[in-house]
């Protein structure tokens, strides 16, 4: 059977799921006490993963999936720990809903219709964007909004060509777009098992808008 990707991790579990923001910004120093800050590059999300430790067979099904990622192909990746918003860790049903991204403004702010109206985000949890094969995850930093309508600001803002009016907007398990990091796999091996490491960078947000 032909593989199709992007492809989502191995369900082997995982011991390590660092998913981390990756800011590149640099500060000069300018004269009078002044100081110029410069964004060198886009903000990426990069993921670090350990798995727990395998039986062989095991490990040689994360091992092959790792070697057909070549070529920069690409991962979905959706956290394998962190799967709903702080406040639906019990009360799950609000957030399985998905929203409708009505527009952007100032580049992160997010008018968001259609959502569930028992919905409640709070600062820290993660939402995602789809749009035509396209995904984002963006950090919630403020929420307002009652029934069934939000304004969510996030961070990093959305590429343009994801950030666009009718994209999916999703509260449980949103993907991420990624891809491999070249020289990061690394195998452990103890008492005849085997632990493997590896880290994805974001690749979400190529293209043009169709």
């Amino acid at each position: 059977m032909a593989i199709t990707f992007p492809r989502e991790l191995p369900d082997v579990g995982y011991v390590t799921a660092e998913f981390v923001l990756d800011d590149p910004v640099r500060a000069s120093p300018s004269g009078a006490r002044l100081v110029n800050y410069t964004q060198i590059a886009d903000p990426a999300w990069r993921a670090t993963l350990v798995t727990r430790p395998l039986v062989y067979s095991q490990f040689a099904e994360v091992e092959a999936w790792w070697l057909s990622l070549r070529e920069m192909k690409n991962v979905l990746f959706r956290h394998p720990h962190v799967c709903w918003p702080r406040n639906h860790n019990v009360n799950q049903g609000p957030a399985e809903n998905t929203g409708n991204l009505v527009s952007v403004a100032s580049g992160n702010i997010l008018t968001v219709s259609s959502v569930d109206a028992g919905l409640s985000l709070v600062p820290g949890d993660r939402i995602g964007l789809e749009y035509a094969g396209r995904w984002h995850v963006g950090r919630v930093t403020e929420v307002v909004g009652s029934g069934t309508a939000r304004t969510i600001t996030i961070e990093p803002p959305p590429p343009t060509n994801v950030g666009q009016s009718g994209a999916v907007v999703r509260f449980v398990r949103p993907g991420c777009l990624m891809r491999p990091v070249p020289g990061s796999w690394s195998v452990q091996q103890s008492g005849g098992r085997y632990a493997a490491s590896f880290q994805l960078v974001e690749a979400a947000g190529v293209g043009a808008v169709p």
